[in-house]
């Protein structure tokens, strides 16, 4: 077999994706990361890379992975975190790529189960409505329907509307709930064709959720993924909270009340003991909850650290399952025993939740019940540590692992090692760490700024300060702003104060919760200007605002993670009772990454200029101040102090 051509030279200046662009800018950071993750690949060995803003590390990687793929039976999982570069990648940079490489590799997306339309249960609850007089959600299924033959695809995200969460959950394909070959529409099943694609594919295109949703199923026997042997992660700094996140536990009111109200459904006008129960288990989820709000204000956490008595509703959906049993026992059809058998599984699974939660007795998980101010109360568990258990049960097995983000270097205690907090906070282990510049010209480019305002902690005294400052320095760039907050209050708080003297200066004012979409501020700002926009979490990574539109960041504060949260709170319990400093270990590192990315905002392409604004003085003021800066590329850095700029030394 011939030697698959090096991937520095497909992507080089005379090489086929050249070729194929007509114009090319030759990246070396670019050659450098897809030499190493050939290397990776070729070698069965991990990598960590952080890539800079402008490299493009999807082709860095994907040129190997495809090169890898076609010379070699096996398959590549590629791993992202936003929606937004999973379909980049499927829709656009894989088929560009496949072709100016000639290479025949197969490639599908996959999406978990419950996007998937089940047609044999949209036939049935669409029967069922039909019978009970219901038309809207009649007519609902037969637009999904109709949109899945047109299109040709089944999952809700290929839809030309927003099916409603009534319908969708009644007609979703679900797991113990599939005849396979007994379904009359076995062989236009959207999700077995889904699974049947990704059996026969060299590369599968998934996001963290899904990974680690197929993690949780791999305990049972079950999987979403068929078996892999090289793992590509990019946006690697959000695996440790997805994975948190995921192999964790939440039970909100609506979990429960939806369970049985889909159940209701099912059951009709029916008032057997299975009805009878549905009717109490829905007055004591009810209770339960409201209970639960009494005990907790909003916006706050209850941390369980003895156990909780099990609560009436448990007893309700343990007596609710035997009488499910009974029903899925006498069922009249193998369709309808599936059905039954469905519900029951879930409600073994919400009853079991609930428990796991209120108990709080596993030492490895913390367990703590929250008022959400858009769910309600929710009863949550997670790994204090995910890291052992991506460990033992994702990376232990594979050959090659590749961790990839614009941010992914924050050593712990500020030694030589920039690698050591992604290694320890995901399990990852002994890999080595390749940390590659941007391309772009930051000290042409760019520059820093810092305002030495009031510290943040006197709250009112730096708002007020905030207020004054913001409108000086978005006048300077007129409007094309963007202002970053960590917090909700501060950020309404300081928009209140200020929001006059824009409208006075014709400056149009956008803020993240006010009505509008993230997409749609987007959508304004670019085309409104002269603009300003407040922003939270989401605005300070993923927002790609290209030229002239964005001259400016304003960071009002440091990024560190608000420490109340039960989570947060065990880790640095855990890393004292270590002999370790949770500051230095946990909340620093992590601070560093989120203000590397909101850095990161403002210069998207060669041709990008612009600031980045700090009113936060403790990057001057605090002994480890220094590592926020020390972590931004070289740039003219000044210092703001009663209306003059001074260069920093």
């Amino acid at each position: 077999m011939t030697q698959p051509a090096p991937a520095v030279e497909l992507l080089g200046e005379d090489g086929p994706l050249a070729a194929r662009l007509g114009s090319y800018e030759h990246r070396e950071s670019q050659l450098t990361m897809a030499a190493a993750v050939e290397d990776a690949l070729r070698e069965g060995t991990r990598l960590l890379v952080e890539a800079g803003p402008g490299t493009g590390k999807s082709f860095a990687y994907l040129v190997p992975a495809i090169q890898w793929a076609r010379h070699k039976e096996g398959r590549i999982v590629v791993s992202t975190w936003t929606r937004n570069l999973q379909e980049q990648i499927v829709f656009r940079d894989l088929p560009f790529l496949t072709d100016a490489l000639g290479a025949d590799v197969g490639v599908a997306l996959v999406q978990g189960r419950e996007n998937y339309l089940c047609q044999r249960r949209a036939h049935e609850a669409a029967g069922r409505w039909q019978m009970e007089g219901r038309g809207a959600p009649v007519d609902e299924i037969a637009r999904i329907l109709h949109g899945v033959k047109k299109r040709g695809h089944a999952t809700n995200s290929d839809l030309d509307f927003r099916p409603s969460s009534e319908v969708w959950s009644s007609v979703r394909a679900e797991r113990g709930n599939c005849l396979v070959n007994l379904s009359p529409y076995f062989h236009g099943c959207g999700w077995q064709d889904a699974r049947r694609r990704a059996r026969e594919a060299s590369i599968l295109v998934v996001n963290h959720a899904l990974l680690m949703a197929d993690l949780r199923l791999r305990r049972t026997g079950a999987s979403v993924l068929p078996a892999y042997q090289c793992l590509i992660i990019d946006e690697a700094h959000h695996l440790e909270q997805v994975a948190a996140d995921h192999l964790g536990v939440r039970v909100t009111r609506a979990a429960v009340l939806g369970f049985l109200r889909s159940l209701r459904e099912y059951l009709g006008t029916e008032m057997d003991a299975v009805g009878q129960l549905e009717v109490r288990c829905r007055d004591l989820a009810t209770e339960f909850f409201e209970a639960w709000e009494g005990r907790i204000e909003a916006g706050a956490y209850f941390t369980i650290r003895h156990p909780e008595p099990a609560p009436e509703l448990s007893q309700g959906l343990v007596a609710l399952q035997h009488a499910l049993k009974d029903r899925a026992l006498h069922a009249e059809s193998p369709s309808q025993e599936r059905e039954w058998n469905s519900r029951i599984q879930r409600c073994l699974t919400l009853e079991t939740e609930i428990h796991q939660v209120l108990a709080g007795v596993d030492p490895e998980q913390v367990c703590w019940v929250e008022r959400d101010q858009r769910q309600g109360v929710v009863l949550c568990a997670a790994p204090i540590d995910p890291a052992p258990i991506l460990a033992k049960e994702l990376f232990q097995d594979l050959a090659t692992v590749v961790m990839t983000s614009a941010t992914l270097a924050s050593s712990v205690r500020h030694t030589e090692d920039e690698f050591e907090y992604v290694r320890v906070r995901t399990g990852v282990g002994e890999a080595p760490g390749l940390k590659l510049s941007s391309p772009f010209d930051y000290t042409r480019q760019a520059s820093v700024l810092i305002d030495l305002l009031p510290e943040p902690k006197q709250a009112s005294v730096y708002e007020e300060a905030m207020a004054e400052r913001i409108p000086v320095h978005v006048s300077e760039t007129r409007g094309r702003s963007f202002v970053l907050f960590t917090s909700r209050r501060t950020m309404n708080a300081v928009v209140k104060r200020c929001r006059e003297t824009f409208e006075e200066h014709g400056i149009l004012v956008l803020v993240q919760g006010e009505q509008l979409s993230r997409h749609a501020l987007l959508e304004r700002f670019r085309h409104e200007q002269p603009a300003v926009l407040f922003g939270l979490a989401s605005f300070w990574e993923g927002v790609d605002v290209p030229g002239d539109d964005l001259s400016q960041v304003v960071l009002t504060r440091l990024p560190f993670a608000v420490p109340d949260h039960p989570r947060d709170q065990a880790r640095a319990a855990r890393v004292k009772n270590q002999g370790g400093d949770p500051f230095s270990e946990l909340s620093l590192p992590h601070a560093v990454l989120r203000w590397k990315q909101g850095f990161g905002r403002l210069i998207r392409s060669r041709d990008d200029r612009g600031r980045v604004t700090v009113l936060d003085s403790r990057v001057l003021t605090r002994p480890w101040g220094r590592r926020f800066l020390e972590a931004l590329p070289e740039c003219p850095r000044f210092v703001w102090k009663d209306g003059d700029e001074y260069a920093l030394e």
